[in-house]
């Protein structure tokens, strides 16, 4: 059986390295057209693999921090990732603060939760002076969670995958 490090926890919710044994759950959600509907398309089995392998197992090697699965404490039950990873920002790569969750639990106020015990572990423990999330002006979700989280919001361009420029918001928060 795999060693799953729990890395920090909240009220209701512990985060926690993700295994290979979590990827059919996380899965779920990438392959699920209304959880990715936000984004450029859903992710077959492979294409989850490789997402986690770059954001979290090869993250947790190189930067001490990338997704974490988000295991309800009550339950033991898989909810979703949250986490920090390295994206492109107007400012060049800066630690991203990220989350998906499978849709039974939305609106309940994990991802919030999730989001704010990776905030300040972000700046407490990993020692990081500066977190952002990037959000999709037509993610309303998304953004109250990281209007929550977050300290402010400046609007930036990007490039996707396609190399077409796409405007998004950049919520920041820097430890005071």
């Amino acid at each position: 059986m795999a060693v799953m490090r729990e890395i920090l926890g909240s009220e209701r919710l512990v985060l926690r390295e993700i295994t290979v044994a979590d990827l059919p759950a996380l899965g779920r959600i990438f392959g699920d057209p209304l959880c990715m509907r936000y984004y450029p398309s859903v992710k077959d089995a492979a294409a989850t693999r490789d997402f986690f392998d770059r954001l979290a197992f090869e993250s947790y090697a190189k930067n001490g921090f990338g997704l974490w699965a988000v295991i309800d404490r009550e339950s033991g039950d898989l909810l979703g990732d949250c986490g920090i990873t390295l994206q492109e920002t107007s400012r060049g790569m800066e630690p991203e603060l990220g989350y998906h969750l499978w849709r039974d639990h939305w609106g309940k106020g994990y991802a919030t939760e999730a989001a704010l015990a990776c905030r300040d572990h972000a700046f407490s423990v990993i020692g990081l002076s500066r977190l952002v999330s990037i959000v999709s002006p037509e993610n309303l979700p998304s953004q109250k969670v990281a209007g929550r989280v977050h300290q402010r919001r400046e609007a930036f361009s990007k490039r996707n995958a396609a190399g077409a420029t796409v405007e998004r918001y950049l919520y920041i928060s820097e430890k005071t």
